[in-house]
């Protein structure tokens, strides 16, 4: 299976459950290995809380969740819709495919997130 039909299985799933599961569903306690082995946030800690709240349309619980899960949200409805973008607009595929930014990207978003969760966590 190719990453892009892997990607998009996932992103079904995740706005899946996150439209059929209110977060007031979810443990209020984190139920990431990491952090309940460290005491500090993975860099997807809270997206669980941040896609169901966005997918019910409660926004600020979803920020104060994760910041990030608006992005992420975003990006799982982008490749969902991937198949019809590339047939639609052939100029993004690509675009895409001649830049390392699609590689490069979501790994430097992911240390972004993890920094600024680490930071958050440390004010509280």
């Amino acid at each position: 299976m190719n990453t892009i039909k892997l990607l998009q299985r996932g992103a079904g799933i995740a706005l899946a459950v996150s439209i059929f599961v209110p977060a007031s569903l979810l443990p209020a306690a984190p139920f990431c290995p990491f952090r309940i082995l460290t005491g500090l946030p993975c860099p997807g800690c809270g997206l669980t809380h941040a896609f169901c709240n966005i997918s019910h349309g409660q926004f600020k619980l979803a920020w104060q969740a994760n910041p990030f899960g608006f992005l992420f949200y975003a990006l799982a409805i982008v490749f969902l819709a991937w198949p019809w973008l590339r047939t639609r607009f052939p100029a993004i595929e690509l675009a895409v495919s001649r830049t390392r930014a699609v590689v490069w990207a979501p790994a430097l978003l992911m240390v972004g997130m993890w920094v600024y969760d680490v930071a958050r966590i440390a004010r509280l």
